[in-house]
């Protein structure tokens, strides 16, 4: 039976607690993630940030960082720039959702196909047992096994 330990992605992308929506976007756009986990000073997991989550109230459109050049055809230049101020000033645990729904390394990986389709949510988080990150598992990830089947 496998675990997500292994089918985990690792190592995985985090800020800590503090870190501004634009940094965050950026980090997202230039790896090609969906997400990046936010942790505390211990490292121990406290949110996760996804492309969904800037689209909230308080959020920046994620399409700001991935085609500045498409809206700046539909904003003017002073909005845009206004729009990417706030990204400079609106802190990650503004938008992130917490708490997260974690799996452990020895979690099989129904566990993690559980929680995705109870919360809706495309990642779920590896976690040791000092709740730091050490990996995660999205949708995508769990396509990999039926890849090696075919």
């Amino acid at each position: 039976m496998m675990k997500a330990k292994d089918l985990m992605v690792s190592p995985v992308v985090s800020v800590p607690l503090g870190t501004n929506l634009e940094e965050v976007a950026r980090l997202m756009v230039e790896r090609r993630i969906g997400s990046v986990l936010v942790v505390d000073g211990e490292g121990r997991l406290v949110g996760i940030v996804t492309e969904s989550d800037f689209l909230k109230e308080r959020g920046i459109p994620f399409s700001t960082f991935r085609a500045p050049m498409l809206l700046g055809r539909f904003l003017n230049g002073d909005q845009l720039e206004r729009l990417l101020q706030e990204a400079r000033t609106t802190k990650v645990e503004e938008i992130m959702t917490s708490p997260v729904h974690a799996v452990g390394l020895e979690a099989p990986l129904r566990e993690v196909l559980d929680l995705m389709l109870t919360y809706d949510i495309n990642h779920v988080p590896v976690v040791d047992e000092a709740g730091r990150p050490v990996g995660i598992i999205s949708r995508f990830d769990l396509l990999r096994p039926l890849q090696a089947q075919v």
